[in-house]
């Protein structure tokens, strides 16, 4: 990466390259245009005698209505896979004005229509959004035919998983609602099998029911994004037993996550690398 001062007529801002679905704000702008001597350099990447506009939109917009000649910029490296709206996207969820639900949502359908082979999972890491709310803009793509459905999906790992882990595991939801049953053959069972099979089963049992509780995400309202999530238990907890709730998930999630790679590793002897 590289700082300099450039000419503003050298710098070239491609609205395909903003990730924000209403464009520029008028008002953004207004403020930005008080505090010029704050600005931090825009972002760009070199095209042959030009460089594209990566991340400032705003910032440049403002430098424009100032009758600025130059302002200081950063050179990024490109992309080795040429993905400069990628760049952009994360870029401008970093830091700055936040992106909106509509704005990510608009990058998921992006990458949708370009990698649909990719899991929800990992297209929800990359737009900043949860995996139930990918899958109802894949949802809508594949209705409205402007993607083909996929019976398996590519992971962040490389590895290729089915498409509906819900459907690969024949869970209904009367099922999952009605909770574990105990039948008589279970109770049999008990009382025959050895105990360190049946602590097996106990444990697999947990990692079953763990797993319908987890895709229980489809149905809970207004969470579609992290941030979502975050600032719910924020203001019903208070800032004190969020963090306490945030150490508990992490430390319980993790395991369950390396339970989950582990199974998946070939060699089933510790997680994926």
């Amino acid at each position: 990466m590289t700082n300099l001062i450039l000419p503003l007529h050298k710098i070239v801002a491609d609205p395909a390259l903003q990730p924000r679905v209403d464009g520029l704000d008028p008002e953004h702008v207004r403020a930005l245009e008080a505090v010029a001597e704050a600005w931090p350099p825009l972002k760009v990447v070199r095209r042959a005698e030009h460089y594209l506009l990566i991340d400032g939109f705003h910032r440049f917009a403002a430098a424009q209505n100032l009758g600025l000649s130059e302002i200081a910029v950063e050179i990024l490296e490109a992309p080795d896979d040429g993905d400069l709206q990628s760049l952009a996207f994360a870029l401008n969820a970093a830091h700055g004005r936040p992106l909106t639900l509509a704005d990510r949502r608009a990058f998921a359908a992006r990458l949708l229509r370009s990698r649909p082979e990719l899991s929800d999972r990992e297209i929800g890491r990359r737009a900043g959004l949860v995996q139930p709310t990918v899958a109802k803009v894949r949802q809508e793509l594949e209705t409205q035919a402007q993607i083909a459905p996929a019976e398996t999906r590519l992971g962040r790992d490389g590895r290729s998983y089915p498409a509906s882990q819900r459907a690969a595991a024949g869970k209904t939801t009367a099922e999952t609602e009605a909770g574990p049953r105990v039948s008589l053959l279970d109770v049999i069972e008990r009382l025959v099998t050895p105990a360190e099979r049946m602590a097996q089963r106990d444990l697999v049992r947990y990692f079953q029911r763990v797993a319908d509780l987890l895709e229980e995400q489809d149905d809970l309202k207004g969470f579609e994004t992290i941030g979502a999530g975050a600032e719910a238990c924020k203001a019903v907890l208070g800032e004190e037993k969020a963090r306490e709730l945030a150490a508990r998930l992490g430390w319980s999630a993790g395991n369950i996550l390396a339970v989950a790679e582990a199974i998946g590793n070939p060699d089933g002897e510790g997680p994926a690398s």
